[in-house]
């Protein structure tokens, strides 16, 4: 319980901290928005139009203002009085706005700080602590996990695109749309949802490969945390060198310098670059294959309407009903994301 409590004190303190640091980055930001210009004096010479002395850092600007413009007129060096007031007005304008803001900031986090409990404050709030386990790995605090957890986080999209089955998939249904002439139908949210859950159904027996062999044991305290990332590797990596290409993984074998016995011995700084170029490449095989019905489509309305004189009437018109009609009734979707499914069955 002690622990739990000095977890959540500290979780406390890095969010009133972090709080603090953007109030007070946010009025440094508008301070240094302000502009650093000011104007000396102004005569009219008209209705609407002035001649007006602006100081601009070290230089004076003589403008002519009118109505509709905005012209330069002469500009000269400023004297020593007129740089000290405009020093005197970019120190006065910070302290009476942004200076005094982000010292209210600081003022509300010493007063947060100050209210919690003083047993809260004076327990042993263990930041950074690493203690050996039994299997030779190490086992972190609670806020040490906190931090590698939201670090983690910042890698699930990368890892999303590039360790799945999702990059295959979001860029057949692209070229899927396009082949069709819709450039926005379906939108791309529906792409990308669509692939998500196709993703999910393709990789679902690796994750339940690495939910029973890693985090299971994980959990129970059979395995450290480093003995949980290397078993819950060991099937997403089968997964990708079964779909890459031996070209793909030599190359990337070549580029490291190192020279490895099987492929299962490569790290994953290689396997990962070499699946994501070989899925990239699969997508435009099953692209092409995808186009060359709907370009048949085109080329025999485009044939039609020459030899019907209709030559100003853009064969998209008349394709277009015809390619939806088309795939509709070829049951398009379910005969592509099925295959889709299947292509990466074939490859286990």
């Amino acid at each position: 319980m002690q622990t739990a409590g000095a977890s959540v004190v500290f979780l406390l303190l890095v969010s009133l901290v972090a709080l603090a640091i953007g109030l007070f980055a946010r009025s440094w930001r508008t301070a240094r928005r302000q502009s650093r210009l000011k104007v000396l004096s102004v005569v009219s010479l008209g209705h609407r139009e002035r001649l007006i002395e602006v100081l601009q850092d070290d230089e004076v600007l003589v403008l002519g203002v009118t109505s509709q413009q905005v012209q330069l007129i002469d500009r000269r060096k400023a004297t020593a009085d007129e740089l000290c007031s405009l020093l005197k007005g970019a120190l006065e304008k910070p302290s009476k706005g942004g200076f005094s803001f982000a010292m209210a900031s600081l003022a509300v986090f010493a007063g947060s700080v100050a209210l919690l409990p003083l047993d809260a404050l004076a327990q042993n709030i263990p930041l950074f602590e690493a203690i050996p386990s039994k299997g030779g790995g190490t086992n972190y605090s609670v806020p040490v996990q906190t931090i590698l957890l939201l670090t983690a986080l910042t890698f699930l999209p990368s890892m999303l695109m590039l360790m799945t089955s999702f990059t295959r998939i979001l860029i057949v249904l692209s070229l899927l749309r396009q082949a069709m002439g819709l450039m926005t139908t379906p939108p791309n949210a529906v792409l990308v949802g669509l692939s998500l859950f196709i993703t999910a159904a393709v990789m679902a027996p690796i994750t339940d490969k690495v939910y029973a062999e890693a985090w299971r044991p994980y959990v129970a305290g059979s395995i450290n945390f480093e003995q949980a990332i290397e078993r819950g590797i060991e099937p997403v990596k089968g997964f990708m060198l079964r779909q890459t290409r031996a070209d793909d993984l030599n190359l990337f074998v070549k580029l490291s310098g190192k020279t490895y016995a099987k492929p299962e011995d490569a790290p994953m700084t290689v396997v990962i670059p070499a699946f994501a170029i070989s899925e990239i490449r699969t997508a435009f095989l099953i692209g092409f294959v995808i186009y060359l019905p709907f370009l048949a489509i085109d080329f025999a309305v485009a044939s039609i309407l020459t030899g019907m004189g209709m030559v100003m009437v853009s064969p998209i018109t008349f394709a277009l009903p015809l390619k939806l009609i088309v795939f509709v009734l070829a049951d398009g979707w379910a005969v592509l994301i099925g295959g889709l499914v299947e292509s990466f069955k074939m490859s286990s």
